[in-house]
C-alpha cells in the first residue's frame, strides 16, 4: 500500500467517524434498546462504550495520520514550516551582520 493510499483511507475513516454525531449515536442506541429490550441503564452504558470506542478510534486515526504525514515528508524530502522559519531567521541575522539588511527588494 502506498503512502497516498494510506492517507486516502485515513481521510475516509476520519470522515466516517465525524459523521457519527451524538444525535446519530443516540438514535442508534434508542433503536438497539427497542430491538434488544435494553433498560435505560444498559442503553446509557452502551452509549458510553460506543463514545469511548469512537474516541479511541479517533485518537488512533490521528496517530496513524501523523505517522503517514511524517513518512510522506521524509519520502518527499519536504521542509517543515519550522525548519523554513529557522533558516529565514538565520539568513536575516547573517544579513544584519553583513550590513545588507534593507538592501534587497523583498
Amino acid at each position: 500500500m502506498s503512502i497516498w493510499d494510506a492517507l486516502e483511507r485515513a481521510a475516509y475513516t476520519g470522515l466516517g467517524l465525524a459523521a457519527l454525531t451524538k444525535e446519530k449515536l443516540d438514535e442508534a442506541v434508542d433503536t438497539l434498546k427497542r430491538e434488544r429490550g435494553l433498560t435505560e441503564d444498559e442503553g446509557r452504558r452502551l452509549a458510553e462504550e460506543l463514545k469511548e470506542g469512537a474516541e479511541t478510534a479517533r485518537r488512533s486515526l490521528d496517530e496513524r495520520i501523523d505517522a503517514a504525514v511524517e513518512k510522506a515528508y521524509k519520502h518527499l524530502k519536504l521542509a517543515r514550516l519550522e525548519e523554513v522559519e529557522t533558516l529565514k531567521k538565520r539568513v536575516d541575522e547573517l544579513e544584519q551582520r553583513l550590513g545588507k539588511k534593507g538592501d534587497s527588494d523583498d
